[in-house]
């Protein structure tokens, strides 16, 4: 057993060493915190930069000499849910009052912990990585989504026209939200809708606007910048919005979409399987018109030679039995004979065999038996095909598809997770991978997956998979080196093919985003793994996480209690001074506000002890929460570059006046001597808001950022002060 100095004040334990574990270390670090790591097996770097012991976690007599009895928060890493498991229960043994952080893969297994074990919190680096991992490939306006528990739906007021019983139901409880993003084109109906009127139709949250007139991203310090909700949807605009799954299709709708893609239809019908699951099938109100629906919906979904078939054997009973009653059979007995004129048994029916039957009846039964000939062998030929070729099934052996599929190249945890979204969606997979012993390789045939073995980078074994016919290429094998040569490979048999690549270090990805973007997308899962742990030890439990702009967004739960420094804010000042997004505020008693509107009169709600509150922000904003240091505030001001038409001079000095709130005639001067400062500090929203009014009267303008508060003066007033003015 070895180990370096101690410090008593370390009050985290990080239990394992791999890749995630020192990721999360420098996390750790980044939020002003260290930890002990103990480990059988530990490299020579870490003894200079963390206290460690060198031994097996899972002895009661190592943990106690790590000073399990002071410890606040157990990060449980290792690779293996065995070890983790016991080490979770032999830990809350030895000290109750820790909080437990477990990376467990198995999500049977880590519900029910989290439910029998109190202050225990699971998370898995590949459900969290996922989601990233199989969006991007097939979709580029569905970024992500997350699940909170226990959340209440804000009702959606959709207009008549766009309501839809099946979906919106008030009293449904709503834990899912999906996080999408639209590009509003020349036939969208959101077209010149106000945002602020889209979040309250839709029951959703505008999280980044990115309009065409580039009144955007101005803040170099901020993700989350504040825009004008009175802003109109313009022809061009990019919006980010999070959106309940009931409304998602509607929106789309709206939006000039009819949600016909795989991804779109999953997305939206993600809420109600989940209530199925909960509540199952119930036979209520509406309930015969959505069997009806998803009947008719399945039936579409069908391969078209089956439906073919089914059909025209609808329609040969129907007429069968029609022919048969002209000649006086009864209904019964019409379906019979029919059945036996399709499987060739016309030569059997004594009705055909007298005079006086009709020729008619008589033709129409040989054409039935033509066609009956024809069906049958067509069903016998599926059914073989179905049950006893390999090409259908045999062995699990799902058929190779020809196009539109996603190729995986490497099957692990992480790829296994994504082959399950992706089949969900209704994506055809095919997985490359050359060890015949992985024991995930049977699951994912039974998924419905087609298994290639063979090695990742050769052009033969990607060729076997039909690269060139395929819509994505994930590369998810633990080596970066590897992941870039099959990506390379790809495309070189199929150039511009999207490529979304796994790598491990966060910093090398970022990078690789940077100046390989021909190449494909880059993700760290590992890195988003470390810095959800990181925040699920330091600031509450971790509900999703999404990779936006090159940003890590993560949806926390944050719990004021009497020591918190925050407490007494009002949720405006908590969400400017730390850059976040306020998802939910639930203070008791009262009924949890989703969505605050905290730019209105909700933003000045103070927050009390035993206030819980769900929030989206990067892992520097969190960084800045823990250690209680707020952005320093934000002032923006406009410059007026020209204005093209003096017809609107009048109405340009009364919107400045309004703003700078003096009159016009000190203002008028400033006309005169453009470009200049033509008003004071202002709040971004108010600013951008003064510039879009200038916009309308022929005036080209710019918004800048100030970091700090300065003394604005009209030249009007101090004629000796043009510097100012520029």
């Amino acid at each position: 057993m070895q180990e370096n100095s101690r410090d008593p004040g370390v009050s985290i334990l990080v239990c394992g060493y791999n890749d995630l574990v020192e990721l999360t270390l420098q996390a750790l670090e980044a939020f002003g915190h260290r930890a002990v790591v103990v480990a059988p097996d530990l490299p020579p770097h870490l003894e200079e930069q963390w206290q460690y012991l060198q031994a097996d976690p899972r002895q009661p007599g190592v943990l106690q000499r790590a000073g399990i009895e002071r410890i606040r928060v157990a990060l449980l890493l290792e690779d293996s849910d065995q070890a983790n498991f016991e080490l979770a229960l032999l830990i809350r043994d030895l000290n109750p009052q820790v909080r437990v952080v477990s990376r467990l893969f198995n999500h049977s297994l880590a519900r029910y912990l989290d439910s029998a074990l109190p202050q225990h919190f699971s998370l898995s680096v590949a459900a969290l990585a996922a989601p990233a991992f199989a969006l991007k490939a097939v979709s580029d306006e569905f970024v992500g989504y997350f699940e909170l528990p226990q959340l209440e739906a804000q009702p959606a007021t959709l207009p008549p026209e766009l309501a839809d019983p099946a979906y919106f139901v008030s009293d449904r409880e709503t834990t899912l939200w999906n996080v999408v993003e639209l590009t509003i084109g020349y036939n969208s109906r959101l077209l010149h809708m106000p945002l602020s009127e889209l979040e309250e139709t839709f029951g959703a949250r505008v999280l980044f606007h990115y309009p065409v007139d580039g009144l955007s991203n101005f803040s170099k310090q901020r993700v989350f910048d504040d825009f004008d909700h009175e802003a109109e949807l313009l022809e061009g605009d990019r919006v980010l919005v999070i959106c309940d799954p009931r409304a998602y299709l509607q929106l789309l709708e709206r939006n000039g979409r009819r949600g016909s893609s795989r991804a779109q239809r999953w997305a939206s019908g993600q809420m109600q399987d989940k209530r199925q699951q909960r509540q199952g099938r119930s036979l209520g109100r509406g309930s015969l018109g959505s069997w009806l629906r998803r009947g008719v919906q399945g039936l579409l979904q069908v391969k078209p030679i089956v439906r073919t078939l089914t059909f025209t054997l609808g329609a040969m009973l129907v007429l069968g039995v029609i022919n048969f009653r002209m000649i006086g059979k009864p209904l019964i007995d019409g379906l019979l004979l029919t059945i036996v004129v399709l499987t060739g048994g016309y030569g059997d029916i004594e009705a055909f065999q007298q005079p006086e039957t009709p020729l008619g009846v008589k033709v129409l039964a040989v054409m039935m038996t033509l066609v009956g000939a024809a069906l049958v062998g067509l069903i016998y030929g599926l059914v073989t095909d179905k049950l006893v070729s390999s090409r259908f099934g045999l062995g699990r052996a799902a058929r190779m598809p020809k196009e539109d599929h996603v190729v995986i190249a490497g099957l692990g945890r992480l790829s296994y997770l994504v082959l399950q979204l992706l089949r969900q969606m209704g994506y055809e997979v095919v997985v490359v991978d050359p060890n015949s012993e992985n024991p995930l390789l049977e699951a994912a045939e039974r998924e419905g997956a087609v298994v290639v073995r063979g090695d990742y980078a050769l052009a033969s074994t990607l060729q076997q998979a039909r690269i060139q016919g395929s819509r994505c290429l994930i590369c998810t094998t633990p080596d970066d080196l590897t992941n870039l040569e099959t990506a390379l490979t790809a495309h070189s048999l199929q150039p511009g093919i999207r490529t979304i690549l796994r790598v491990t270090d966060p910093e090398l990805a970022a990078r690789m985003q940077r100046h390989m973007q021909t190449l494909g997308i880059s993700y760290s899962a590992t890195g988003l793994g470390a810095r959800a742990f990181a925040t699920a030890a330091l600031v509450g439990s971790v509900y999703g996480t999404l990779a936006w702009q090159g940003e890590t967004l993560l949806v926390t739960l944050l719990e004021v209690s009497a020591d918190c420094h925050y407490l007494g804010l009002s949720l405006h000042q908590l969400a400017q001074d730390y850059d976040l997004v306020i998802l939910l505020h639930r203070s008791r008693p009262g009924k949890p506000c989703v969505f605050p509107k905290i730019w209105q009169k909700e933003g000045k709600t103070p927050l009390k002890e035993g206030d819980q509150l769900y929030v989206m922000g990067t892992v520097g904003s969190l960084i800045r929460l823990t250690q209680g240091r707020p952005l320093p505030p934000e002032l923006y001001q406009v410059r007026l570059l020209e204005y093209r038409n003096p017809y609107f001079e009048e109405e340009i000095l009364s919107a400045l006046s309004f703003y700078a709130r003096l009159p016009k005639t000190a203002l008028k001067p400033l006309l005169g001597c453009l470009p200049a400062v033509v008003s004071p500090p202002l709040p971004r929203d108010k600013a951008i808001k003064l510039a879009r009014q200038l916009r309308k009267m022929s005036t080209e303008v710019q918004v800048f950022a100030q970091a700090q508060p300065a003394h604005w003066i009209p030249a009007a007033m101090n004629e000796n002060s043009e510097s100012n003015l520029n």
